[in-house]
């Protein structure tokens, strides 16, 4: 492999130059180095070695790096088809990406090196992998859609996009206008992600700063946690009451499951303010944008210096489901008596009440 320049400074091209440098680049009688390509700065040679690994040698320091390892590679008549990415850190080429020899697949490289990652995945022949669309898109040769080659001499080539993201994708499908129009769209929802971020950011701020909030939210918790519980408590205790007095019942347990805590609704002062603002796109359309901050604040009293928030009303807690032991609850009628009583109590389903022989230890 070598390394041609220009001789003389003067001379404006490689046809037309009467003298022609050239170095022999990592010399060697054992290894084989063909197919050359320069990376896009110029300042880096990759390069198929020994016809199946795809290497990278840095022309000022001579050091040689490998991208693939020739696991993916099994023909040894020639190289294979590969491109630098524009930027220079990627690569696009033509591998066997199933050990499905001789069909090909096309894949994506590091230029340092690493996985190949399959971008087709066909199983059917793909290659001649060129980047376009100013490296948003990779352009590539493949027989998937037309005359495949099954065993047999021949096949049809159709020419297909794989598109390295969205954008790209997007203004490839898209009109000009509608292109234009999309991007605005985004520019509008990146404008609202941002304000909401922006009142949530100040919403935190406030909350840091209205500790009797915080407070009142805490009093108002303990005090739903503390009801649900002494519900839970009055209703289980009243239901065993009753059960036991059913003749044949014996002694008897209950326990109640809900959905949802008692919810305490204290009263508000609320403050409300509205913003309209009207803006006027690039079709001459306009648009009103209406804001509304809502600000509420916790009404309090105050009992020997202790402040407590006024309960506008308080949801109980719904009953989800109910489990019964009881001595006798071997015998099916006397079961079939505690599930009616309980559901005559709770409003339950008869599918959610479990009714259990109750253990004699």
């Amino acid at each position: 492999m070598y390394l041609a320049k220009i001789a003389r400074k003067e001379e404006a091209n490689f046809p037309n130059a009467t003298l022609i440098e050239e170095e022999v680049l990592l010399p060697s009688a054992k290894v084989e180095r063909a197919y050359p390509r320069f990376s896009p700065d110029g300042k880096e040679l990759a390069f198929i070695e020994d016809r199946n690994r795809l290497m990278v040698m840095n022309l000022d320091t001579k050091k040689v790096r490998q991208v693939t390892d020739g696991s993916t590679w099994y023909s040894t008549g020639g190289g294979f088809d590969y491109a630098w990415s524009p930027d220079g850190k990627w690569f696009t080429l033509e591998f066997i990406g199933n050990k499905h020899d001789p069909y090909s697949d096309i894949g994506l490289v590091n230029a340092q090196g690493g996985d190949i990652i399959n971008i087709t995945n066909s199983g059917y022949t793909s290659g001649s992998p060129r980047w376009v669309l100013d490296g948003n898109a990779i352009l590539f040769i493949t027989e998937r859609y037309g005359m495949r080659n099954h065993a047999s001499w021949g096949s049809l080539n159709d020419v297909m996009l794989v598109f390295l993201n969205q954008d790209a994708y997007d203004k490839f499908r898209l009109s000009k206008e509608d292109y234009e129009l999309q991007k605005e769209l985004e520019k509008e929802q990146d404008k609202t992600k941002e304000d909401e971020s922006k009142k949530d950011k100040q919403k935190d701020k406030d909350k840091k700063e209205d500790t009797k909030s915080t407070d009142s939210n805490k009093k108002l918790a303990t005090q739903e946690q503390s009801i649900t519980e002494q519900k839970d408590n009055n209703l289980c205790n009243q239901l065993e009451d009753i059960l036991q007095k059913i003749n044949g019942v014996g002694n008897v347990k209950v326990l109640i499951t809900y959905s949802q805590t008692s919810q305490t609704v204290p009263l508000y002062n609320e403050e409300s303010s509205q913003k309209d603002t009207q803006e006027q796109d690039k079709t001459g359309g306009t648009r009103k944008l209406v804001e509304t901050d809502v600000k509420r604040e916790v009404i309090y009293q105050e009992t020997n210096g202790s402040k407590t928030p006024i309960t506008q009303s308080t949801v109980s807690p719904k009953v989800e489901g109910a489990i019964v032991t009881a001595q006798g609850a071997t015998n099916t009628n006397i079961k079939a008596d505690i599930i009616q009583a309980v559901e005559a109590v709770t409003g339950l389903a008869s599918h959610k009440i479990q009714v259990f022989a109750m253990s004699e230890n």
